[in-house]
């Protein structure tokens, strides 16, 4: 993802540091348990249950990956059961989305993973952030998919929204516009957003995992989250995970750090995060290296 000018990070800084994590019914992710990792039970359940749609949201920036050998831009190898669909370049509002087919062991599909792209540059900061343009984009996309199971014979097999940044709130608009126009939220659609610039109405807690589950998972102190403040209603529910030691809010609001912590902490009591771990060789998130297991 690249990110905005130095000058724009300076200037939300002290916003971001006033108000960061402030936003109602948050759940922090503490990492200072003793024992393996030293991360907590709820810490690493959060982890196991997203871990693998962290890794598609970074996957969405594909265009990056290809065209930069810098670490952070860079697609994971997923796991088996996980297949890219159709990935789009970009429109003219600078929208884009991929599509990724989940299979159970017998080889049927269970699952489909509708990833919306967040920020590369000016267009989407314009269309998609001021202006809102891509949002009534990506609900089309998802009614598109969803008809074309429905047509298709594939009724019972859920969707999942998920997203970073301007991702996640082109996700969280999708889901507005769901309970506007139809009254409610289907049972088979869930949503997964990773430090989104939206508010999250339609988010829920997801302690127990059944589903559909809607939920997010963010970086505490990354620069969205001025944004999930603002617009902020009582409806709002998210985890914030301490991964970075850095203060820069910037810094932190990188999806690929954020996927990897959850995926290495995931992989405490997850065998198929532990294989991803190796696979794409992921490093302890530096808070854990600064805070060892007692």
């Amino acid at each position: 993802m690249k990110l905005p000018a130095r000058a724009i990070a300076i200037t939300l800084l002290p916003a971001v540091l006033l108000l960061g994590g402030c936003t109602h019914r948050i759940t922090r992710l503490p990492h200072d348990c003793a024992g393996e990792g030293g991360w907590c039970p709820r810490s690493r359940e959060v982890a196991r249950q997203t871990w693998g749609y962290a890794q598609l949201a970074q996957n969405a920036y594909w265009q990056e990956a290809e065209e930069s050998d810098d670490y952070l831009d860079r697609e994971y190898l997923l796991p088996p059961d996980l297949k890219e669909r159709y990935a789009t370049v970009d429109d003219h509002y600078g929208y884009a989305y991929s599509l990724f087919d989940r299979f159970d062991e017998k080889g049927g599909l269970s699952e489909v993973v509708l990833v919306y792209r967040g920020t590369e540059g000016p267009k989407d900061w314009w269309h998609g952030t001021l202006l809102g343009r891509q949002g009534p984009r990506g609900l089309t996309t998802y009614r598109q998919v969803r008809a074309g199971l429905d047509e298709g014979g594939y009724a019972s097999v859920p969707v999942a929204l998920a997203g970073h940044s301007l991702g996640g709130r082109i996700a969280d608009h999708v889901l507005k516009k769901l309970v506007a126009e139809d009254g409610a939220l289907p049972a088979t659609l869930s949503s997964y957003l990773f430090n989104p610039n939206a508010s999250g109405t339609a988010l829920a807690p997801a302690g127990d995992w059944k589903a559909p589950v809607h939920v997010s998972v963010s970086e505490s102190g990354e620069v969205a989250a001025w944004v999930r403040v603002l617009t902020n209603d009582k409806e709002w529910d998210g985890y914030v995970i301490d991964c970075q030691t850095t203060i820069n809010p910037v810094a932190k609001h990188y999806m690929r750090r954020l996927a990897d912590c959850l995926t290495w902490v995931a992989a405490i009591d997850d065998a198929g995060a532990a294989l991803s771990v190796e696979r794409n060789a992921i490093g302890p998130p530096p808070v854990n290296r600064i805070h060892p297991a007692e």
